[in-house]
């Protein structure tokens, strides 16, 4: 009987440290969801954005691919949809060098344009024709990281 009482009272305390849990966390809750002061507009007008020069593209050759080709993809990773295929000695156009999913260890992507389609190949299946490697690609920081 006495441990019973004392159990019930070990309950109760409970019951009440949560209930204050939840009004404080409710309250937090309200406070943050009031909408937000925004920001004045610049006095000044900003410079418009200047585009990139664009990039001669490099050629890659087509390499060691196991006589299955070299799966051209809608962005730089295995399960994208596939874009199109080139077999071993054909050439890729590269514009720029850019992380992705691994291939056989290797992390570098190509992106390039064919038949005016923006696609990717993993780096492990091409050589550089010319001796030149493609620049790295302008990645805004959150789709990089």
């Amino acid at each position: 009987m006495y441990v019973s009482l004392r159990l019930g009272l070990f309950v109760r305390l409970l019951v009440l440290t949560a209930v204050l849990t939840a009004m404080v966390l409710l309250a937090l809750n309200a406070r943050t969801d009031s909408p937000a002061v925004q920001p004045s507009p610049p006095s000044s007008p900003a410079e418009p954005a200047q585009a990139a020069p664009e990039r001669e593209p490099v050629p890659y050759r087509v390499w060691h691919t196991g006589g299955t080709g070299l799966n051209l993809r809608a962005c730089p990773g295995t399960v994208c949809a596939r874009a199109g295929l080139l077999h071993d000695g054909q050439t890729f156009a590269a514009e720029c060098l850019l992380p992705g999913a691994a291939v056989a260890g290797e992390r570098r992507w190509l992106r390039g344009t064919v038949d005016g389609t923006t696609v990717y190949a993993s780096a492990r299946y091409l050589r550089t024709a010319t001796g030149t490697i493609a620049a790295a690609c302008d990645v805004p920081a959150a789709a990089a990281g």
